[in-house]
């Protein structure tokens, strides 16, 4: 009898002790929201027109579409014409391409590339004239592949480039500086 004693206290307080986890476990996690935390200072923010210092074929039509549209998403900013709280200026300032794979009968010519783009950005108040942040780079790549001839691949990669790009923008403006 005195054998059976000792696992079944045992076991009672393992038992307690992993629902008392469990119940911390719960109460720390249900307060967890996805998203950003900080609120940035302004509720609007206007876009001025991408600058495309590189030879980048179309990027800044592009970049600043995508910039747009991935700003637009947050739901306490607003994204105006002309008259917002903030500006962002956006100048494309290298753009490079390096090739990844040589293909296997040529080993001249290129079967994948890997395209860079950096561009700097200015975000500024428009009540004060005081930049929160200025001429910060931010950076993204894409790989391309030259299947079908290495121009068509860069005109098909530049759009998922300038995404990744403005997802990167975006996240520097809606973050804690």
């Amino acid at each position: 009898m005195f054998r059976h004693a000792p696992s079944a206290f045992f076991r009672s307080r393992q038992l307690l002790a992993t629902l008392g986890l469990g119940v911390l476990f719960l109460c720390g996690c249900s307060n967890y929201q996805l998203g950003t935390h900080a609120s940035v200072p302004f509720s609007s923010i206007t876009i001025q027109p991408v600058i495309n210092d590189t030879f980048a074929p179309q990027a800044q039509a592009l970049l600043h579409q995508q910039l747009a549209d991935s700003l637009a998403q947050e739901k306490s900013l607003q994204v105006r014409g002309a008259d917002g709280q903030a500006s962002l200026i956006v100048r494309i300032i290298r753009y490079s391409k390096n090739v990844s794979a040589t293909r296997s009968d040529d080993t001249v010519l290129g079967s994948s590339y890997q395209i860079e783009m950096t561009a700097e950005c200015t975000l500024i108040d428009n009540r004060t004239g005081k930049p929160y942040f200025q001429n910060r780079p931010i950076y993204a790549s894409a790989d391309s592949y030259a299947s079908s001839g290495y121009s068509s691949s860069e005109y098909q990669t530049m759009p998922i480039l300038t995404r990744e790009l403005a997802r990167k923008i975006k996240e520097s403006v809606v973050s804690t500086w």
